[in-house]
């Protein structure tokens, strides 16, 4: 199965016609080949048939490690660091090695409770040799790219791109909770909401439409720049799947050293070298159409949140060397050229 096979049915409706983004893709693909498509089908087709009550897991990524006995080992020797008694270190292994036995059609609701004692533990453990201290999916380029390049070359797209980076900023939102809260969506959580991504995106997306309905054009640009930032913040697989990991870190951690950080710091150094992520943004010309900001932003979090196991577990499992896996650079580059193509039909949403 490929991801244009698990996009949602609004992709149905955007331009197939190959662009200098489109080109990339299928760069990326050959350097991968014949086995490394066939690692990323299988991965898919398995992301596909997991039950709900996986989806939900939290950690879900430490569960997934089931499937790699080289993570396993990895995993149980971040346990044997742990600075607790050795009865506790034998309670982890065992609870562990009893969740990848039965992953993944016997997992149960029973299990999160350990598992959301245990993932913290072992990010921390991972990471203490490799802090992190940025969070730049959204500052310098990301989000202002984003942005920029939805415009399709309107003369007020920077209003759009100097603002799009402004709801990370200490005081846009109302309070601590709400720059976490607002900045998600917990995909596979449905019944459970969440996230406040979607309400965000809807709220700025009517403001532009007003702005502009009333010749306000550059306000309208503006708004758009802030509606924008919440539909791409759901590109990020940490941002949707993960979104309930964030929590517990967010809680326990105050996200500092954890594999989002380190995730985040990935893209946006190879933003414009290496995978030059930004070129999956300035050369897509295609758009998926958007008849309702905050599902767009669900549907885009949908997309992003079946990467998110492989790319935690390999961050996890390498923090140092993660960055060499060609896979976590192939998905990412669907992540961000999906998330373009949806700001591109936000833009025409809205304008």
């Amino acid at each position: 199965m490929t991801p244009s096979a698990m996009a949602s049915t609004e992709e149905q409706q955007t331009n197939l016609t190959k662009d200098a983004a489109q080109l990339k893709i299928e760069a990326l693909e050959a350097e991968l080949g014949e086995e490394g498509m066939k690692k990323v089908a299988d991965y898919l087709e398995l992301q596909a048939s997991l039950p709900d009550v996986v989806k939900c897991m939290p950690f879900r990524g430490l569960a997934f490690a089931a499937t790699d006995p080289e993570s396993q080992a990895i995993k149980m020797g971040y346990i044997d660091n742990f600075d607790v008694s050795e009865k506790e270190k034998e309670r982890y292994k065992a609870g562990l090695q009893d969740i990848w036995d039965r992953y993944p059609d016997k997992i149960t609701k029973d299990d999160y409770a350990f598992m959301s004692e245990l993932g913290p533990m072992i990010e921390e453990e991972a990471l203490k040799e490799h802090p992190v201290i940025r969070i730049m999916w959204s500052s310098g380029k990301c989000h202002p790219d984003f942005a920029y390049y939805a415009c399709d070359g309107s003369a007020y797209r920077n209003y759009a791109s100097n603002v799009a980076g402004d709801p990370d900023d200490d005081g846009f939102e109302s309070s601590t909770f709400n720059r976490y809260y607002n900045h998600y969506w917990d995909a596979p959580n449905k019944n459970r909401y969440i996230g406040g991504a979607p309400s965000r995106c809807y709220e700025f997306a009517n403001s532009a439409i007003s702005a502009k309905n009333n010749g306000y054009q550059a306000t309208a640009h503006q708004n758009f720049g802030y509606s924008s930032h919440y539909l791409s913040d759901t590109g990020n697989p940490f941002h949707s799947a993960g979104a309930l990991d964030q929590f517990y870190n967010f809680v326990i951690n105050k996200f500092n050293g954890v594999n989002h950080d380190l995730y985040e710091t990935y893209i946006y150094d190879r933003w414009n070298t290496g995978y030059n992520f930004g070129g999956y943004v300035s050369g897509n010309t295609q758009s998926i159409t958007v008849t309702e900001p905050g599902q767009a932003v669900k549907n885009n979090a949908d997309y992003s949140a079946q990467f998110y196991d492989y790319i935690w577990d390999q961050i996890n499992n390498d923090p140092q060397g993660f960055a060499s896996d060609a896979s976590v650079g192939y998905y990412t580059a669907q992540c961000v050229r999906q998330t373009a193509k949806y700001n591109h039909g936000l833009y025409d949403y809205i304008m």
